[in-house]
């Protein structure tokens, strides 16, 4: 008969992924395959005795984080995958999912069972690619509003021209200034197209959660906006919190949903007045304040913002278009998050828009030193 213990141990020792089990009455590891020797540049014979080296190399910012899941388990709660970071002197942070199992065990009492897996390349993979997809989207949304811009003075200045055209000459020119503005019409037109099918195919990809650092996350493309309108001439800043804020996103749609409100914002802002995001940590959420001075919402209409093709769409300052879809889509990308989107406003004054998602699990930034020999490995 195929002996199947020997099978999953000749498995288990030649796999890549560590794999480890840890006694909990015990409080030490009482078996490691040999992947830990190549992944944690460690030895099997004093896994034990590398332990709280191997331990000070958790990134702060994760100490919490795992103290909660690692509680959980010793309780015997079954609980899905977590990624945490490993601090390595010179390059980057080196990325593990733990997989854990809780095992009742015999006389010796339960076990935690698990595999590391090495997900690093995935995750500097994934962050690059949430860079360039924030880049992109910022780089269209600003050359949009600059383009765009551009193509309603065209069609402005052809309304004025036909006018004042003396009649003479109005049959001949008149022709080539009706091609002009329609031209440009349609410019605009196909520009803001081109973002609405940007933002909605964004949408409709599946969600790709990480726990990761809002006020990091969002240092990229609040700066990539800050250059873009100042080099058009209008006045953005932002502010971010000193202390890291984890929250529990999908990178690429949140970050798409900012861009939206500061877009929308700067739409209904005069030239010479001010946009603003500010992201804060409170205890219990995070926050994303997108504030203007510009001409604000008539009471009326702030009820129905955030509907599908809202009956509170009307032209930017510009004479920039809507459908009326961005804040409808906006709301949804921030509830899939468990989060909410509201709007105040004063006509005349300008608009707050806020962004409130649920911290992540384990979000206080370090773990408290009186807890770690009690909660992290004990």
């Amino acid at each position: 008969m195929l002996d199947f213990s020997a099978l999953f141990m000749a498995r288990v020792q030649a796999s890549t992924q560590v794999q480890f089990v840890y006694d909990i009455a015990a409080g030490q590891v009482v078996f490691v395959n040999a992947a830990y020797g190549p992944v944690l540049l460690g030895t099997c014979a004093g896994v034990n005795a590398e332990l709280p080296a191997l331990l000070a190399r958790i990134h702060p910012d994760d100490q919490a984080y795992l103290a909660e899941h690692w509680a959980r388990w010793m309780r015997g709660e079954q609980l899905g995958e977590i990624e945490v970071r490993l601090q390595r002197v010179g390059e980057l942070a080196q990325w593990f999912a733990a997989i854990p199992y809780y095992h009742v065990g015999e006389a010796g009492g339960p076990l935690l069972v698990c595999t590391l897996h090495d997900i690093s390349a995935a995750k500097h993979h994934q962050a690059n690619s949430d860079l360039f997809n924030s880049r992109k989207n910022v780089t269209l949304e600003v050359l949009s509003h600059d383009a765009s811009g551009a193509f309603i003075m065209v069609e402005q200045l052809a309304q004025y021209l036909r006018d004042e055209l003396p009649e003479a000459v109005r049959p001949q020119v008149a022709q080539m200034l009706d091609m002009l503005e329609n031209t440009s019409r349609e410019s605009v037109k196909m520009i803001r197209d081109l973002i609405n099918i940007e933002f909605t195919a964004a949408v409709a990809t599946n969600l790709k959660m990480d726990r990761v650092d809002l006020g990091d996350i969002m240092r990229g493309p609040l700066a990539q906006l800050q250059l873009g309108y100042k080099l058009l001439g209008h006045h953005f800043t932002y502010s971010l919190p000193a202390e890291a804020v984890y929250v529990n996103l999908d990178v690429s749609k949140f970050t798409q949903v900012v861009i939206n409100l500061v877009s929308n914002a700067m739409k209904f802002t005069r030239d010479e007045g001010h946009v603003w995001v500010t992201v804060t940590g409170l205890p219990d959420r995070a926050r994303v304040q997108v504030a203007d001075d510009g001409i604000g919402i008539p009471a009326a209409m702030l009820p129905h913002v955030f509907e599908r093709f809202t009956r509170a769409r009307r032209l930017g300052l510009r004479g920039e278009e809507t459908i009326g879809l961005g804040l409808s889509l906006c709301k949804t990308i921030v509830e899939w998050h468990d989060g909410t989107l509201s709007v105040s406003s004063v006509e005349g004054k300008g608009s707050v828009f806020t962004v409130d998602i649920p911290l992540a699990e384990g979000a206080l930034s370090r773990l408290p030193d009186e807890l770690v020999d009690a909660v992290v490995f004990q």
